[in-house]
């Protein structure tokens, strides 16, 4: 039997050994000895250093049992009986007790490490609605959850994954609500992780999503407890991982990543208008620079003769193909974004503004860019702004690419024909068995409809079929509507 499966013995030295070996000899591994009371014999107290709450410590070292006793009712206590479970205790920051002629130990809860507190979240920011947002502290993640979801149907499943560092997460879903066979396959796959170690949320996510070479997210994440919360409603399932500020929510679907939580915070009009208008912006972070390049260079009878005339004097001093002319202030827009996001917040936002006007009037002065183009390419940036989610907006960013090539080379029916082989790649994705493009494809109107606009909640009293929730209906029956 290997040592990491070896039961605690009554030796106490022997177990002390073992331990010890399975650690490594780790030489921040703490083994104090003290003598028990109302006739316990010896007790090892075993914790690492920098991880188990001090305070906590020097009670149970002065005032053993009588603290001892208090800090087991207050926090989490569990029994255990093999080298390996031990072992794991300690990586988590717990406190293990050996007891002398006794075959088991046990685990006190004292984990104590300085994390962030919560915050509203940076990359999901709202001007009305909930502020708070995950940190790194698992624990806190969950109440967080809890508080916003005070229900007794709400499920928590915890489950280990990493060889070497056995990383804890937790598999939540509503009881009664959330498909069976939805919650075991995701248990299937997170069970069949083989990697050493999850250092975050995206190991796990490319690990168990049904097509792994796919440039689009096939899971969502989010810093917000609500949005989870809203997730777990509709009959999805969230994963919290430790140590990361992420929630992971699947199925995911491609048209819910213009939606957000903030869209219910307001009256359903204005909900309805802005969401239509990340929808527009999608498009146009999309297409615009592939509709301009196919229109100056094959298309020009479209055009009015008077813009037609100041497009032409525009670019007459301009030596490039408006292919290469739009790559290169796509190209330099993008570097421009990266480094506002790189440098310092304080002068992040400013250089990259400052810089792109500059860039801009410089390029147009030395004719090596048109004025239209500088436009082009900005309403093109700011569009993509608009979009909630980041992974969609790196996306729709590398898509505009390979449209405006298309658009170079066949001008109008190139860009229909790059939309079409797009729609029918996104079409053969799933998410979990989700159609990716639901549901538009296969259609259904009144799921769709809720997707282009917000609907009124009054009206809103069916969950979306597209999760198979065991409940569709969100109203009680006889509810006025």
């Amino acid at each position: 039997m290997e040592a990491d499966e070896q039961r605690f013995t009554s030796n106490m030295a022997e177990n002390k050994q073992l331990l010890s070996e399975r650690m490594y000899h780790t030489e921040d591994l703490m083994m104090n000895d003290i003598e028990g009371q109302n006739g316990e014999g010896q007790i090892t107290i075993c914790h690492l250093t920098g991880l188990a709450n001090e305070e906590m410590l020097r009670q149970v070292y002065a005032f053993y049992p009588d603290h001892v006793s208090l800090l087991r009712t207050v926090t989490s206590e569990s029994e255990i009986r093999t080298i390996s479970e031990a072992a794991k205790e300690l990586a988590s920051g717990n406190t293990v007790l050996l007891y002398h002629n006794k075959q088991y130990g046990i685990s006190i809860d004292t984990l104590s490490v300085q994390l962030r507190s919560v915050e509203e979240p940076v990359s999901e920011a709202a001007v009305k609605g909930a502020r708070s947002g995950f940190t790194e502290s698992f624990r806190n993640n969950l109440a967080l959850i809890r508080y916003h979801c005070p229900s007794p149907d709400l499920k928590i499943e915890f489950k280990d994954a990493g060889v070497v560092t056995r990383t804890t997460m937790a598999v939540i879903s509503i009881g009664g609500l959330t498909n069976p066979a939805l919650l075991e396959e995701v248990h299937r796959r997170l069970q069949e992780i083989p990697v050493d170690i999850i250092p975050g949320d995206n190991t796990v996510e490319e690990w168990i999503v049904d097509n792994r070479g796919t440039l689009l997210p096939l899971i969502e994440t989010t810093e917000r407890p609500d949005r989870v919360v809203a997730a777990l409603l509709e009959g999805r399932i969230a994963i919290i991982i430790q140590g990361s500020p992420f929630a992971l929510m699947l199925p995911y679907v491609f048209l819910q990543a213009f939606q957000v939580s903030e869209d219910y915070a307001w009256n359903y009009y204005i909900g309805s208008s802005i969401r239509f208008m990340r929808l527009m912006c999608a498009f146009i972070g999309a297409l615009l620079p592939g509709f301009y390049v196919a229109t100056v260079t094959f298309h020009h009878e479209l055009v009015p003769t008077s813009l037609l005339q100041s497009i032409a004097s525009a670019r007459e001093p301009v030596p490039f193909p408006a292919v290469i002319e739009s790559f290169a202030m796509m190209i330099a827009f993008e570097i421009m974004r990266e480094a506002g996001v790189r440098m310092p917040k304080q002068v992040g936002q400013a250089v990259s503004i400052v810089g792109a006007l500059i860039l801009g009037q410089a390029a147009v002065q030395a004719g090596i860019v048109s004025p239209i183009m500088v436009i082009v390419a900005a309403l093109t940036g700011i569009a993509t702004f608009t979009l909630p989610s980041t992974a969609i907006n790196y996306v729709i960013r590398i898509i505009q690419f390979g449209i405006t090539f298309m658009a170079s080379v066949l001008g109008y029916v190139g860009i229909v024909a790059a939309v079409i082989m797009l729609m029918t790649y996104l079409a053969s994705l799933r998410s979990f068995g989700v159609p990716y493009l639901s549901p538009a494809a296969p259609f259904d109107f009144e799921q769709l409809a809720d997707i282009v606009i917000r609907r009124p909640s009054t009206f809103n009293n069916k969950r979306p079929g597209l999760f198979h929730p065991l409940r569709r209906r969100r109203f009680r029956e006889g509810t006025r509507r």
